[in-house]
């Protein structure tokens, strides 16, 4: 009979994977959950629930987030993603020079931000050259989670496996413990994009470019003419927002344009109202009452009168779980949902009542303050629109990137830590005044840093039960006769890398990374690090869903992907990295 902390933590455990994947509740929500159960059994106490949030790692992660977040706001990166694209370069040549720069770069600058800011400037180029936008968004993706296993700060994943190590303790990750197995895998991930990635990859119509070819699938244009009931009645009284599937989302009067709509605004003859949703509604209304008409221009938005752009509901997005009709989007963001994207498919129904999701990709009708307040905004990602490179403030970048520099020296040559080096760099920059008070809080991320933080205590949970020992047994048992130290490392590494395609990375690293600690010690392994490098390489990179890995997500419905298509284009590059993993393993640690 199993002990009851193994049976409640066995049941926690898949019950997290579970509420991850299918996203019924907010991720952080889950593993708040989870520790509330887990401290409510008496698997963890208070204390070890909350340890992640003194551990020094996480604090690392903390600082570096809001590191990268300022260099992308302060728009230095920008002005160098231009000149990269805006050179007259063929496919394969664009590839190597976007794979070489974007791994690079997200070796230090933290990924997510890293292809928010480059998605644009690839979706564009990518028009430009009338190629595909799914040709290039994948890569895009791969050469960030590639470059992110170069070095411990790359990515969060390194991060909280070191500071797991610590918890448990034992000795951090170097700096640069992860760079010579992954600079192989850069390498050969990269020629594998420039070489196989116009062959496999699809060639689809973006959202935007299918917007354009069928607007009447989206969006129909009405015109109020002479004797309309509707003329001289606002939106409200008309009840022209209570209609099924479709609502008013643009008013064009002569040369001016409404947009948004208010339910205050009074309806002339000769108005245009632009509705979207289920255009069948609207041509019913035509029929049935002949109070509206079809506009004497048809195929919106041809006619210059507004910008269509595509944006993204970032995972730190706050319109996460609402309907949008409870999300004030046109007031907040001067700019009308036409149509939501999700998985690669139009959703169909009233707009107003879907229910917003991280990753959806949305159709807008944007007005002339829309980007100003997206770009303020921590809720979207514009897809489609580049913004200008007119505001770059050098100064704060040369200080930033000497600062980030010295402190990754520091590090190390083991002078100062890189916590410590890291808030001098914060602090100076503060007191330098580059950055407000206000720049700091929208740069961090409070919901990653709580899940990270709280991952620890999930680590702790299943090392506290037993749990551990009881996988480490049966790991051992069936990978043992592979070979008494490789086989074990495979079967580490197929367990994390398995679990990070259906949810997070920090859940991934911290579910698995007590098994591999008790599997070393029923092997009495004395140095772990091979073990613990293993589970970091193996729980970032998920090449073959949409879902385990977050720029995977970003780039899933702009690329017009389908779930099939990572499978196909990233099996090889998943079979490249656990190979070399491996032996890479195996060699500079000599197992064999």
């Amino acid at each position: 009979m199993y002990d009851p902390k193994i049976l409640t933590v066995a049941l926690v455990i898949p019950g997290m994977i579970f509420l991850l994947y299918k996203e019924i509740i907010k991720p952080v929500l889950v593993f708040v959950l989870a520790i509330i159960i887990l401290l409510a059994s008496g698997v963890i106490s208070t204390q070890e629930a909350l340890s992640g949030f003194s551990n020094e790692q996480i604090a690392v992660i903390f600082l570096l987030l809001l590191v990268s977040d300022l260099i992308k706001r302060s728009g230095a990166l920008d002005m160098y993603v231009f000149r990269l694209f805006r050179s007259n370069l063929g496919y394969r040549h664009f590839l190597l020079r976007m794979g070489t720069v974007v791994s690079g770069v997200s070796a230090f600058v933290n990924n997510t931000p890293l292809v928010a800011l480059m998605m644009p400037y690839a979706y564009d180029w990518a028009r430009r050259k009338r190629i595909s936008a799914s040709k290039v968004l994948m890569p895009l993706s791969m050469s960030a989670i590639i470059g992110g296993t170069l070095t411990l700060i790359g990515t969060s994943t390194n991060l909280v496996v070191s500071g797991l190590a610590v918890s448990s303790g034992y000795e951090p990750l170097g700096m640069f413990a992860f760079t010579p197995i992954a600079l192989p895998i850069v390498i050969l991930v990269i020629l594998y994009m420039v070489i196989f990635s116009n062959k496999l990859l699809p060639k689809r119509k973006d959202a935007l470019t299918e917007f354009k070819e069928h607007t009447r699938e989206y969006v129909i244009e009405t015109k109020v003419p002479e004797g309309s009931i509707y003329a001289g009645k606002t939106l409200d009284d008309n009840k022209l927002r209570q209609l099924r599937g479709l609502y008013v989302v643009e008013l064009i009067r002569g040369d001016r344009r409404i947009a948004p709509v208010s339910p205050r605004d009074v309806i002339q003859a000769g108005d245009i109202l632009i509705f979207a949703g289920e255009t069948d509604t609207v041509i019913d209304l035509m029929n049935n009452r002949r109070e509206l008409v079809p506009a004497d221009f048809a195929d919106y938005p041809t006619t210059g009168r507004s910008d269509v752009v595509e944006a993204i509901v970032a995972p730190t997005s706050s319109l996460q779980n609402k309907p949008v009709n409870t999300t004030n989007f046109r007031q907040n963001f001067d700019a009308a949902i036409v149509a939501v994207n999700r998985d690669g498919e139009k959703i169909s129904g009233k707009v107003g009542d879907i229910e917003l999701r991280n990753g959806d990709l949305l159709l807008l009708l944007a007005g002339k303050e829309f980007y100003r307040r997206a770009e303020k905004s921590r809720d979207l990602f514009v897809v489609s629109k580049r913004r200008q490179i007119n505001h770059a403030d050098r100064s704060l970048v040369k200080w930033i990137l000497l600062g980030l520099a010295a402190a990754l020296a520091l590090e190390a040559f083991d002078v100062i830590s890189l916590l410590l080096s890291l808030m001098i760099l914060t602090a100076s920059v503060a007191l330098a005044g580059f950055v407000s008070v206000e720049d700091v809080k929208k740069s961090l991320d409070l919901e990653l840093m709580v899940m990270l933080g709280l991952s620890i205590g999930i680590g702790k949970s299943i090392s506290n039960s037993g749990l551990d020992e009881l996988f480490a047994h049966h790991v051992i048992e069936i990978t043992g006769p592979l070979h008494p130290t490789i086989g074990v490392i495979i079967g580490l590494y197929l367990v994390a890398n398995i679990l990070t395609m259906f949810v997070t990375n920090a859940a991934a690293a911290a579910i698995t990374f007590p098994i591999a600690v008790a599997t070393a010690q029923q092997m009495g392994v004395s140095d772990l690090t091979p073990y613990f490098l293993t589970i970091a390489f193996a729980a970032s990179a998920d090449f073959l869903t949409p879902f385990g890995y977050q720029t995977n997500l970003m780039v899933y419905g702009p690329g017009g992907y389908r779930f099939q298509d990572y499978i196909r284009y990233g099996l090889l590059p998943t079979i490249i990295c656990m190979t070399l993993v491996i032996a890479g393993i195996a060699y500079w640690y000599n197992l064999v």
